[in-house]
């Protein structure tokens, strides 16, 4: 990775505050909720979320393509407008299927990672939706995905936006093999050029990684899911993605 062009200032909040999967769910609050956004800024975390296009083109907070685990509708996030997912309540619960602008919002100064959940080889429509509701939020936040697409697509048009290169070890995704050795290998480093790499634990350690950090590379790393998962990635990462354990 010697050859590698030097990435850009990692922000210290990246990787210093830990960041809520899907917000600080649990207890009967449903994860990618306003409610679980607002209590992970009021316990002074941050948080990672995933961001999908509405029919309309409104980037839209949901970790699935389909809704029907969250809020039983038989229907893709893209397939309805942000008002009639504004109408979904998710887990029999008061919550909706929120906009970003309304996530980033309730956050107020607190950090964020926008995953961007990109599975098209075109990009463009979601991250220019995207960045132009990260423009109008002064708060701490960042772009993430396993697409290294939609990052160069940031490098290129919004270079000022913090980029997380996402990628995995495991061999539990549909892609073909090829590509997930590329994905797992960080390959698309040279081109995404990111301030920081968000990698599974169950992933690390691997040579890739350890050449990154090597180089003075943040890294992060995700679903930190019990005091176990804890105590590794202390030993392995910088920063970490939970849910239910507190670090």
């Amino acid at each position: 990775m010697s050859d590698l062009e030097p990435s850009p200032a990692c922000p210290r909040w990246l990787a210093e505050v830990a960041l809520a999967h899907r917000g600080l769910q649990g207890d009967g609050v449903p994860e990618n909720s306003l409610a679980a956004f607002a209590a992970a800024a009021g316990a002074g975390y941050g948080v990672e979320l995933d961001v999908h296009l509405s029919r309309d083109g409104v980037p839209v907070v949901h970790h699935d393509t389909s809704l029907v685990r969250l809020t039983g509708r038989d229907a893709g996030v893209g397939e309805l407008t942000a008002a009639q997912l504004a109408a979904l309540r998710l887990a029999g619960t008061d919550e909706h299927v929120p906009t970003l602008a309304e996530v980033l919002r309730a956050m107020g100064d607190a950090p964020v990672m926008v995953e961007l959940k990109q599975d098209r080889l075109r990009t463009g429509a979601l991250e220019a939706a995207t960045a132009a509701v990260l423009e109008a939020h002064p708060g701490p936040v960042c772009v993430a995905g396993f697409n290294p697409g939609s990052l160069r697509w940031f490098r290129k048009h919004r270079p000022e936006v913090v980029r997380v290169l996402t990628a995995s070890g495991l061999d539990d995704t549909d892609l073909p093999a090829v590509l997930r050795r590329r994905l797992a290998a960080i390959k698309d480093l040279p081109s995404v050029v990111p301030a920081a790499v968000s990698y599974d634990l169950g992933g690390l350690p691997n040579p890739a990684t350890d050449a990154w950090r090597a180089r003075g590379g943040v890294l992060v790393t995700w679903t930190v899911r019990d005091e176990a998962d804890l105590a590794r990635a202390r030993e392995l990462a910088d920063n970490v993605i939970f849910e239910r354990v507190r670090p």
